[in-house]
């Protein structure tokens, strides 16, 4: 979704830059033929172009920034769930108390002295 995002962006930003420099070119040759009607005409036409592509892109822009924000909140909920999987572990069903969270029937658990090291 945000590679989706970051690609129309990109494709309206480098629309605008084109539409842009276009502009730019065309008040370059008003400048140097003011006479010429056709081009006040197509100066007008460029600058409602320039300003849909400019709306255009920052629509494209705020849906980039919400779908990044929702692909970091994805991955915070993911992160989470990885972490309470990993911190919670299953007690063995045929053994209770203690025991049941032994991996292994010599497995000390936290707090667990063996008693035959110490003397």
């Amino acid at each position: 979704m945000v590679d989706d995002r970051h690609m129309v962006y990109t494709d309206t930003y480098k629309a605008y830059k084109e539409a842009e420099d276009k502009y730019l070119n065309l008040l370059f040759n008003i400048e140097r033929m003011p006479e010429e009607e056709e081009l006040w005409i197509m100066k007008r036409d460029q600058m409602m172009e320039l300003v849909q592509l400019r709306e255009m892109m920052l629509q494209a822009r705020a849906d980039l920034d919400n779908a990044m924000q929702e692909w970091e909140a994805h991955l915070t909920e993911v992160q989470g769930e990885i972490k309470k999987n990993n911190l919670v572990k299953p007690f063995n069903p045929n053994f209770t108390g203690k025991d049941g969270q032994r991996s292994s029937p010599g497995q000390l658990l936290p707090g667990e002295v063996n008693s035959k090291k110490r003397r």
